[in-house]
């Protein structure tokens, strides 16, 4: 495993901006110790310092992972967010829409969520955010990003589209072949 080269740091810290805000600061410095990001085969990995002097001694071919899966850097550099790090972006997430439990089915099914979904925001959602989507018992169940803001979406048309899918904990099933 390898530390993130600067334009790395910079691209995924811009993607996780998206989802948590300011709290992407406290990533790194946490009260339960030292933190970081380390990249092993394209896929950036959130672990502890301490897990990451243990998985040191594993050589490079042998090791498949460790930490938290956060994402993976495609061939053309670009970052993309894997449901994995939803359990980070849960906790430090500033906005969530709370979605219907009929929705829930729908939106685990790669659908996008609409206003007649939606039974709960967050105040100030501004256009184009990261939220997390939770169900009715408040157990995050994806993310997405806005297409209205906050405003704009209480006074929409029921039958507007309002958060577009990113990611859902369906993905654990349909995608496990080629999650890891």
């Amino acid at each position: 495993m390898r530390e993130l080269k600067p334009e790395e740091v910079e691209t995924v810290f811009g993607k996780l901006a998206k989802y948590i805000g300011k709290n992407v600061e406290k990533l790194i410095d946490r009260n339960d110790g030292k933190y970081v990001f380390r990249v092993l085969k394209d896929r950036v990995y959130y672990m502890s310092q301490q897990l990451e002097k243990m998985a040191s001694n594993i050589p490079r071919k042998q090791l498949i992972g460790s930490g938290l899966l956060i994402g993976k850097f495609t061939h053309h550099k670009k970052f993309h967010i894997k449901i994995t790090a939803l359990p980070l972006l849960a906790v430090f997430a500033p906005y969530r829409i709370r979605i219907t439990p009929a929705s829930e089915l729908s939106f685990l099914y790669k659908n996008d969520v609409m206003k007649s979904h939606i039974t709960h925001m967050s105040e100030g959602i501004p256009d184009n955010a990261g939220v997390v989507i939770v169900s009715a018992d408040d157990q995050p169940v994806g993310f997405g990003v806005t297409t209205k803001s906050g405003n704009e979406a209480l006074n929409s048309d029921p039958a507007s589209k309002i958060v577009i899918h990113q990611a859902d904990v369906g993905e654990f099933l349909r995608d496990q072949d080629t999650m890891f």
